[in-house]
Formats: structure tokens, C-alpha cells, sequence
């Protein structure tokens, strides 16, 4: 160790021993103040000022306002939501008995056309065996039969009794 200027080297054994102590205390001053500056730097990089904690605060508050907003309007419309799916669910009840009721319609209507076709299929057999008097042959007279009907139909005068006169300007038969 080097002697301070001033000092002479056959100094006492107590000026050394200070000089010892003394730079023993610098030393750990120094080594105190390293780790200071350590301790700023990482403060100085995890600090944050007091405007931008406050602009935070106040986006923090903001957005839990909006959020509590937002809440309110899920829990109103999910309302709304619940509301539409009961309805849709007593639409469709609806809509079924409808359809039941519109099959047994169908079913009903069904079974009255297939009455009705079977009708005519017998009033068309029995109009086949129908001879029309003016026709010859059996087969002529199924082949004529709505024609002599109709030739009967717009021909009544002729089966119209003695006491029936036409009125003049008039097409209708005036029985007496």
C-alpha cells in the first residue's frame, strides 16, 4: 500500500491503522454507492410517474364503467333473447297442432275425393248402360249417349205439352 503525501513512513502504528480504517470505509461507501445506483436503475425501470399511474387510474375507472354498461345491456338483452326462444317454442307447438290439424284435413279431403271419383265412376257405368232412342245399335248408343242427352237438352219444345205457346221476343216456354 502506498504512503498519503504528508505522511512519513516511520509514521506510528495508529495513524496507519486510521489510514487503514479510513480506506476500508471508502471501500465499502464505494461499494454501498454501486449498489445504490444498481438499486436507482432498476427503480428508474419499474417506476412509473405519478401522471401516467393517475391517466391509468383514470382509463381503469372508465373501463369498468363500460364494462358494468356493457353488463347491463348482455343481461337486458339475453332477457330479450329468453323472451323470443319461449315464443318460438309456442310458435312451433302452434305450428305442429296446425300441421295435424291440416293432415287430418288432407286425410278427410282425400277420402272425399276418393268417394266422389268412385261416384262418378258409377254414374258413368250406369250412363253406359243408358240407350238413347234415337240411336240403333247398343254400341252406337254408348258411343251417342251425351250427344242425344244434350240433342234432348236444347230441344225441349218438343216434349213440351199442347198447351205450351212461345212468347214473342222472349226464349221461354209459357205453359197454359
Amino acid at each position: 500500500m502506498a504512503t498519503p503525501l504528508g505522511w512519513s513512513q516511520g509514521a506510528s502504528g495508529s495513524v496507519c491503522l486510521a489510514f487503514d480504517q479510513l480506506r476500508d470505509v471508502i471501500e465499502s461507501q464505494e461499494e454501498l454507492i454501486h449498489q445504490l445506483r444498481n438499486v436507482m436503475v432498476l427503480q428508474d425501470e419499474n417506476f412509473v410517474s405519478k401522471e401516467e399511474f393517475q391517466e391509468i387510474e383514470k382509463k381503469l375507472v372508465e373501463e369498468k364503467t363500460a364494462h358494468a354498461k356493457t353488463k347491463a345491456l348482455l343481461a337486458k338483452e339475453e332477457e330479450k333473447l329468453q323472451f323470443a326462444l319461449g315464443e318460438v317454442e309456442v310458435l312451433s307447438k302452434q305450428l305442429e297442432k296446425e300441421k295435424l290439424a291440416f293432415e287430418k284435413a288432407l286425410s278427410s279431403v282425400k277420402n272425399k275425393v276418393l268417394q266422389e271419383s268412385s261416384k262418378k265412376d258409377q254414374l258413368i257405368t250406369k250412363c253406359n248402360g243408358i240407350t238413347c232412342p234415337t240411336s240403333r245399335s247398343r254400341s252406337s248408343r254408348r258411343a251417342t249417349w251425351p250427344r242425344c242427352w244434350t240433342r234432348s237438352i236444347r230441344k225441349p219444345r218438343e216434349h213440351v205439352g199442347p198447351g205450351a205457346a212461345s212468347v214473342p221476343g222472349k226464349n221461354k216456354m209459357l205453359v197454359a
